[in-house]
């Protein structure tokens, strides 16, 4: 029997989130590599796979058709490094143990963007929504008091991504034709680097376990990418949102019963207060909607 539309999506949303929740297990598997050469080998091998699916596709001719406009090409390679320094951030957390702080970050992802949607789009911020994103100072604040520092990956992660969504709301190209770009746009960066160590001896890359690993990075990345798409253009805004808390989630249980990070109280106080603002959020769009 076949599947309602709706329910493939929802299972295909969900093995997306859970997809990006276990990242944290892939990573690991390479901490013995620097993140910017792991960075590097992502941005190359995600180049090749998405040519194989453009290829299969038939879509070689609409990429083509895009080169000539110089515009969109500074666009996406503004945008390529946005989302290349927010993989590099994430893969530094992951290696360096800091996966909890990580997590922290993509639960104030969409906080961040409905805030840089009211700076820079004049959308208007509802009472809920700004309550959270006053909880959400709150718990960067608590962070800032235990540790005598800026939590910079707490910020960076979702501030590059928030960044990322804004300027690619402005961009007219197909998702995955855009990505393409994206790490085309940068690809000679990342293969001048590895060049380098290839050169000098001192690259992680071989026919090894790493090496696997290495090279696995593309699909690892762009899978979960294509699935989340097939969810979105199937499931409402308002599922797609609850769903999005479930990697953080499995982040952090991998963080604290995994790996062995530790849940500070100052942790346990920012998580609290950030999923209290969150769910006033999800809360309120819920019963909004219900009043429409």
């Amino acid at each position: 029997m076949q599947k309602n539309p709706n329910t493939l999506a929802l299972i295909t949303g969900i093995a997306t989130f859970m997809m990006w929740g276990l990242f944290p297990i892939y990573f690991k598997l390479l901490e013995n590599v620097p993140a910017i050469e792991v960075l590097a080998h992502r941005v190359v091998w995600s180049l090749l796979f998405l040519f194989m699916i453009i290829a299969y596709r038939k879509r070689i001719k609409n990429i083509i058709r895009y080169t000539g406009n110089k515009k969109l090409m500074r666009a996406l390679f503004l945008t390529g490094v946005l989302i290349a320094s927010n993989w590099g951030i994430y893969i530094y957390a992951v290696s360096t143990d800091r996966i909890l702080y990580a997590s922290l970050g993509y639960l104030i992802n969409p906080l961040f963007s409905i805030l840089l949607g009211a700076i820079f789009l004049k959308e208007k911020l509802s009472r809920p929504t700004k309550i959270s994103i006053c909880l959400v100072v709150a718990a960067i604040a608590n962070e800032m008091y235990a540790l005598g520092e800026i939590p910079f990956i707490s910020l960076l992660l979702p501030g590059t991504f928030a960044i990322y969504g804004l300027l690619k709301k402005q961009i007219q190209i197909a998702a995955i034709d855009g990505l393409f770009f994206e790490t085309m746009l940068i690809f000679p960066l990342a293969i001048i680097y590895l060049s380098f160590l290839g050169i000098s001896g001192n690259g992680a890359f071989s026919f090894s376990k790493t090496g696997f690993l290495l090279a696995f990075s593309g699909i690892v990345t762009v899978l979960p990418l294509i699935t989340f798409n097939f969810a979105a253009v199937h499931l409402k805004l308002q599922t797609i949102g609850f769903l999005q808390y479930i990697s953080p989630i499995i982040a952090v249980l991998l963080a604290v019963f995994v790996y062995g990070e530790h849940l500070e109280m100052h942790k346990i106080i920012s998580f609290a207060i950030i999923l209290a603002g969150l769910a006033i959020v999800s809360l309120s769009g819920i019963l909004r909607r219900k009043d429409d």
